[in-house]
């Protein structure tokens, strides 16, 4: 008796030590790097980044733009178009889901232009812009950020998604 309740014991504790090692990995959400000159879109790449058996169903997420910055258009990625998924985006904020049993495979989820603001340009010098820290300007490239993360295993679970360096 006593041994049987300690072997079920010991097998809880190797269940409790081995459910963390199979979880699954996070989700990386990044955005490609930036480089554009003046009067052209800005065109960035947002690209998935996930082991097999972290790959998600559906994703959401919401750029955010410096002040000034519009947004030409946003389209579905490579990644997206394979596993038969839907890109719809409200402004900044997107959705990529489908009715389909697929996951997104890694690579490129969406591709964004972005109209910089004309008055932080000019000539043919990388866009720039200022900002004020601690008293002083100083001049740096315009920060584009993903945020609101959120994805989705097949069995809808909730995935951890990791935001890659922002540009």
């Amino acid at each position: 008796m006593i041994l049987s309740t300690l072997c079920r014991m010991a097998a809880s504790c190797v269940l409790l030590v081995a459910a963390p090692l199979t979880a699954s990995q996070p989700v990386a959400l990044t955005l490609s790097p930036l480089e554009t000159h003046a009067n052209n879109p800005i065109r960035l790449k947002l690209l998935l980044n996930a082991t097999s058996n972290s790959a998600p169903a559906a994703l959401q997420w919401t750029f955010r733009l410096p002040p000034g910055h519009d947004i030409v258009s946003i389209e579905a990625g490579k990644a997206v178009k394979e596993a038969g998924k839907t890109l719809v985006c409200n402004g900044a904020k997107c959705i990529v889901y489908g009715l389909n049993r697929t996951t997104i495979p890694n690579g490129t989820i969406a591709v964004l232009k972005i109209k910089p603001d004309q008055s932080l340009a000019g000539g043919e010098r990388s866009v720039q812009f200022k900002y004020e820290a601690h008293g002083r300007a100083r001049t740096r490239k315009p920060e584009i950020e993903i945020g609101d993360l959120v994805a989705v295993s097949l069995d809808g679970r909730a995935i951890t998604v990791v935001p890659g360096r922002s540009y």
